[in-house]
């Protein structure tokens, strides 16, 4: 085992001799070496379907991320909550309540591209993260409330994302155990090609989650003392409905200038940063939350979208959105209107997103392609 240069990630590298049936595995699973790839080569491939079932047993994990949760506080079942209101964002950009979307479970095909397809709205953006009383009281301001982008409703976004966002981690990392069954029946050399690629985004699949549930904590603080203020924003106004719905939060790596924010793979805690965009029947709003103390990443990230023109802010979000965030909802009419070759490149894009592949510090500069169909009208510091 090795350190990678400047990081304390570490490189997985081969023992200097056969592990025995009850040392550790060589691919650092924990488990013996005689009931984890000993024979590995002579075994037999689960079927897909045996593996999509585990993989939506995953995704049923349940609970109330509510700070106040406990037997005596939660009421009702745990809910599909949605991250973005149905009756609002979602209903305005369906078409036949349906709309463009990653399935969820969906799994990639054999050339990495995910299925970004159609999908009822009831299935889309949700997650099993509230019971039905906390879920119902926590987010009656942006539910039921007309959106006037209050300190609270920014906030409350913001939580709604990220309690997504941990929740979506917790079951990417429980996928690692089934993706590391991916080398069963491989030669030797495949299982330990594919377990050497797995084991560095694992690691940082571990900071991310450490980092993520650290800002939860800081925000389930804020939630129960209602020190909403300690929230900063920044708002894009547009001029008609928008093409499509997101509820997503990122460690913003680099700018819209090709600039490095901030180091993934660093030990130290991230900055973190969550965007929503909110389709409404006159217009729409797009809102960046973070927390205003621990938030120069995100301040420097606002900064260099707002230097962009106005002319360019909504194919910029285009290009963000597709980039970042695969909790994006598109409107079947904008989707399907588009060129074969602008879906593809937005699809190439949302491959980086659903897999957390490793980006480009140029991923954010104008690619030239154009596709937005709403202009901005105003933008605002929060």
């Amino acid at each position: 085992m090795a350190k990678i240069p400047g990081t304390d990630l570490e490189t997985l590298d081969l023992p200097p001799d056969p592990p025995g049936d009850n040392d550790p595995c060589w691919c650092k699973s924990e488990e013996p070496f005689g009931i984890c790839h000993k024979d590995r080569e002579a075994q037999t491939p689960e079927s897909k379907w045996t593996i999509l079932r585990q993989v939506r047993k995953l995704h049923a994990a349940a609970y109330c991320g509510h700070p106040s949760a406990s037997p005596q506080e939660c009421k009702g079942q745990i809910v599909r909550a949605h991250t973005l209101q149905k009756s609002s964002s979602l209903s305005v950009i369906c078409v036949d309540r349906h709309v463009y979307g990653l399935e969820q479970g969906g799994m990639p095909d054999d050339n990495g591209v995910f299925p970004f397809k159609r999908i009822g709205v009831n299935e889309a953006s949700t997650f099993t993260g509230f019971c039905q009383r906390h879920d119902s009281e926590l987010f009656w301001p942006i539910e039921m409330k007309p959106f006037t982008a209050s300190k609270e409703q920014l906030f409350l976004l913001a939580y709604r994302a990220l309690s997504k966002e941990v929740y979506a981690k917790r079951f990417t990392l429980r996928m690692q155990t089934l993706l590391r069954k991916g080398d069963v029946g491989k030669k030797p050399i495949e299982q330990v090609l594919l377990q050497q690629q797995l084991y560095l985004p694992a690691q940082l699949l571990r900071w991310s989650l450490r980092d993520l549930e650290a800002n939860l904590k800081d925000y389930d603080e804020i939630c129960l003392s209602r020190d909403f203020d300690r929230m900063s924003a920044y708002l894009v106004f547009a001029d008609r409905i928008l093409d499509f719905a997101v509820s997503g939060g990122v460690h913003p790596e680099f700018d819209f200038e090709g600039r490095i924010l901030q180091d993934l793979a660093t030990p130290e805690r991230l900055e973190f940063l969550t965007y929503s965009a909110l389709p409404f029947r006159n217009g729409g709003v797009i809102a960046f939350v973070w927390d205003s103390t621990r938030g120069g990443s995100c301040l420097r990230l606002m900064q260099t979208l707002d230097r962009l023109a106005e002319a360019d802010i909504a194919d910029a979000l285009v290009r963000l959105t597709f980039e970042h965030f695969e909790n994006t909802y598109a409107d079947p009419r904008w989707w399907e209107g588009m060129s074969a070759f602008g879906r593809n490149h937005l699809l190439q894009r949302f491959a980086t997103a659903a897999s957390n592949q490793n980006r480009k510090p140029n991923c954010l500069a104008d690619d030239g392609l154009r596709t937005a169909r709403w202009k901005m009208i105003a933008r605002e510091w929060r």
